[in-house]
């Protein structure tokens, strides 16, 4: 009876090491899969709305600035599904109020003829000595009229960044499986004229779209950035409405 027992015991043990074998073998070939197994992705352009409420406006002259400043979106929160959306948020922009100088540089179809300033940096080189009690732009803005007028500052635009996720479908499990989600992003721009002190409108651009994976090993990605597109309209607003020229592509590195 012992050396049977003995007997079954070695063939249960072997059995287990089998077992764990084959499944160590089985996660490996799942990441080999999951390394080699390939991806297209499909930009797409984002659904854009615009809502104009400005004023008529006299374009920039040569020399002038234009100031911008604002608060970007708030970082998505995290929860429990996103870990199988496939990277539904991966590429949220952290920057947008950065982004949209360096996009209305880029897209100057005449260099040189105005400069764009951020406000933080007008800030640093001192304000005004303003009452307690004034609440005017500039005493707001920490600017002095003199400074406007010497610098020739010109419009000051103030862009809001909103951005919304919404999964629909977070059925992803690397390689295989399906997600999708909305992404929407709404920047508001409200606009003074500086040396008159005086409010001309607001400018606001909304863009969406779908971010969608469908796998089954081979990744299909079809994706809208709606930060980076709603940039990009954004400043070419700017530039045609603010400074009168036609701007360059947006892709212009």
């Amino acid at each position: 009876m012992g050396g049977k027992e003995a007997l079954r015991s070695i063939g249960i043990a072997m059995q287990h090491r089998v077992v764990q074998r084959r499944t160590c073998w089985y996660g490996w070939i799942l990441v080999l899969l999951t390394l080699v197994s390939g991806c297209v992705h499909i930009p797409m352009s984002s659904d854009i709305i615009i809502n104009n409420k400005l004023k008529a406006i006299q374009p920039l002259e040569r020399g002038e600035v234009l100031v911008v400043y604002g608060e970007n979106a708030t970082v998505p929160k995290q929860s429990i599904q996103d870990l199988f959306t496939a990277g539904c948020l991966a590429s949220f922009h952290r920057n947008t109020i950065g982004n949209l100088i360096t996009t209305i540089l880029k897209m100057n179809p005449n260099p040189g003829r105005f400069a764009v300033r951020d406000l933080k940096d007008l800030e640093k080189e001192g304000g005004p000595d303003c009452a307690a009690a004034d609440d005017s732009i500039l005493c707001r803005l920490n600017l002095s009229k003199t400074k406007v007028l010497l610098d020739h500052l010109r419009f000051l635009i103030h862009v809001k960044e909103n951005f919304e996720a919404d999964v629909h479908l977070p059925l992803y499990a690397p390689p295989f499986g399906v997600a999708s989600c909305s992404n929407k992003t709404v920047l508001e721009a409200n606009v003074w004229d500086l040396p008159k002190e005086e409010f001309i409108g607001s400018l606001t651009v909304s863009a969406e779209g779908e971010f969608t994976v469908m796998a089954y090993m081979l990744h299909l990605v079809v994706f809208r950035d709606t930060q980076e597109d709603a940039t990009n309209r954004l400043a070419r607003e700017i530039i045609e409405r603010f400074i009168g020229l036609k701007p360059l592509d947006d892709k212009v590195d």
